[in-house]
């Protein structure tokens, strides 16, 4: 793990107040230490009581993990899981999660985090664990994914067309859609509680099996 001299400091993931004060504890007035350092552009204040080292200082850390620690319990999911598994051709510059919490959008130095409510049965169900760097950060997996999506759309009723809601709408890969695992989408629709979600498993299972 790289750290900055002198601070110790670790460059590849976020910590919090506590951990930087305890690495400043050299100092007579710590507190006046970070705020020099935030002047200095040394750390990053992502929010409140969470700072990352900052890339003028060789900071490194995945916006995904980013996005986990500063609203949870959360996991990425909606279009930037679609982008990340390769679902969806745009980059997303803005970092979408789902939680069991309330709605909630954050602009931080380190980009837009936006979080979706799910049930505690939905949050807790198809979520993988990603190592990268050494450490571990929460993602749904592509099938998660689309069916949070689905779940996040109002209005949609469960006899529309989900072909054209998949390809014009949602602009999905049909390669790649096509290549999902119909009983874990089935599996994973149980716990939406959504007629929506409920009536895409069934046509996906029904076009794809």
């Amino acid at each position: 793990m790289k750290f900055i001299i002198n601070q110790n400091l670790p460059k590849d993931i976020p910590f919090d107040y506590q951990y930087l004060v305890s690495k400043l504890d050299s100092y007579k007035y710590p507190r006046d230490k970070i705020s020099l350092m935030l002047k200095n552009h040394e750390i990053i204040r992502v929010k409140k009581g969470l700072y990352i080292v900052s890339e003028d200082y060789d900071g490194n850390v995945d916006k995904n993990l980013i996005a986990n620690l500063i609203y949870g319990p959360s996991y990425v999911s909606l279009d930037s899981a679609l982008s990340y598994w390769g679902l969806i051709p745009e980059r997303v510059i803005q970092i979408s999660s789902v939680t069991n919490r309330k709605n909630k959008e954050f602009d931080t130095p380190k980009g837009n985090y936006s979080y979706r409510y799910q049930n505690n049965a939905v949050v807790s169900v198809g979520v993988e664990r990603i190592k990268a760097k050494g450490y571990f950060f929460l993602i749904a997996s592509k099938e998660k994914a689309l069916l949070d999506k689905i779940a996040t759309t109002k209005k949609l009723e469960p006899q529309l067309d989900f072909r054209s809601l998949i390809e014009e709408d949602f602009r999905i890969d049909m390669d790649e859609f096509e290549d999902m695992d119909s009983e874990k989408i089935n599996n994973l629709s149980k716990y939406y509680r959504k007629r929506s979600v409920i009536g895409f498993a069934s046509w996906y299972k029904k076009e794809y099996s």
